[in-house]
């Protein structure tokens, strides 16, 4: 009864009824159905309604149901770009491995046969662009300073966030478009530019195209991207100040969540990510520039030869946690799983450590002292 109710829920809408048709596939959904045919079901509610928000939830809900339904994958890839594209009015051409977004969906045609559920009659496939947005954005989850965006910036797992939303942390959860949810280890982090690498088990089709300019030109158009899909439009913003070229002044005061958002030119190629560092003066919102965003990433691939791990005091790469001391040797922090361990002195880190500083009175080393307290053993000085 339950198959028969969503076929005649299917025909609905092929004939035209849509909220008829709606109605008897939620009718058939508080029944029993295989995850496989609910996944079905969820694709054809999604043709009933033309919400986006509406469609995306119930695309999502049929890629949860049945991972293995590339139908639903494919659909929600081609209408996050669809928005993307719908919302960006004015775009040029988009560059060589971007094909044209997809903007309409192609109704359905061909009917089950009557009292059978046949799980190929789901809506026609649409096309897709050659690099779905929608594949390189992660939900990052559990950040401590609230849910942001994260993008693939290699096709091996590698991704980038900003810095405020990892925070100390070391690891965390990210979701992508089609529902899975990964473990993801912050890798590095670098809080002068607001930038974190993150690692996930995930190998994504393809990485965004980058632009060629080492500047973003000033009134530049700029469009930035969150992991729900949502757009919103900025612009750059010329500044008398002197500062670093990698900044990307903007003319954004809010971002909708935690930053890590992709920043797009008119031509759809990838300039920078969206951080929360803000103007003193003004309270307007800076990006950080792609081409810093990759030397850092080069800069991180190549110390991650080495025997070093991450500091999620400071951030950075370090030999000493990586030799198994108790403290990073360039911003004294302690390592996690050590915080609460009776530290000592260990001779063989003073290679590390020695710096020249003021000499501990409890320990003997020279490893400098912050606030009152060595930066090797942690004792207050008197």
């Amino acid at each position: 009864m339950s198959q028969r109710i969503l076929d005649m829920g299917i025909q609905a809408i092929q004939s035209g009824s849509k909220v008829e048709g709606a109605r008897l596939i939620r009718i058939a959904l508080k029944r029993s159905l295989p995850p496989e045919i609910r996944a079905i079901a969820y694709l054809w509610l999604a043709e009933s309604t033309d919400d986006p928000q509406l469609k995306r939830a119930h695309y999502t809900e049929a890629s949860a149901l049945d991972p293995h339904n590339t139908e639903a994958r494919t659909r929600l890839a081609a209408l996050m770009n669809a928005q993307f594209s719908t919302q960006t009015t004015g775009y040029t051409q988009p560059v060589t491995t971007y094909t044209q977004p997809v903007t309409t969906y192609t109704a359905p045609v061909t009917p089950p046969p009557t009292g059978q559920l046949n799980p190929q009659a789901v809506p026609p496939q649409a096309p897709q662009a050659a690099v779905n947005i929608a594949d390189v954005l992660g939900h990052v989850i559990g950040g401590v300073n609230g849910a942001g965006t994260a993008f693939f910036i290699t096709p091996d797992g590698l991704m980038v966030t900003s810095r405020y939303v990892v925070g100390g942390l070391e690891r965390l959860m990210v979701e992508l478009h089609n529902g899975r949810q990964l473990p993801a280890q912050v890798v590095a982090s670098y809080p002068d530019i607001d930038l974190a690498i993150l690692y996930v088990e995930h190998r994504p089709p393809a990485v965004l195209p980058i632009t060629p300019l080492p500047r973003v030109p000033d009134d530049a158009p700029l469009y930035v991207v969150t992991y729900d899909g949502e757009m919103f439009q900025a612009q750059q913003r010329p500044t008398k100040r002197i500062m670093p070229a990698h900044w990307i002044p903007t003319n954004a005061s809010r971002i909708p969540d935690a930053g890590g958002n992709p920043i797009f030119d008119e031509r759809n190629y990838l300039v920078g990510m969206m951080t929360r560092n803000v103007s003193r003066a003004s309270n307007h919102l800076f990006g950080v520039h792609i081409s810093a965003i990759r030397r850092y990433v080069e800069t991180y691939m190549q110390l991650s030869r080495e025997a070093r791990r991450y500091c999620p005091n400071c951030g950075t790469l370090s030999r000493a946690f990586g030799a198994g001391f108790f403290y990073c040797e360039v911003c004294g922090g302690t390592r996690p799983e050590t915080a609460s361990v009776q530290r000592y002195y260990l001779p063989q880190a003073d290679i590390l450590y020695e710096t020249g500083r003021q000499q501990c009175v409890h320990c003997k080393s020279i490893a400098g002292v912050h606030k009152g307290r060595c930066l090797r053993c942690g004792k207050a000085q008197q």
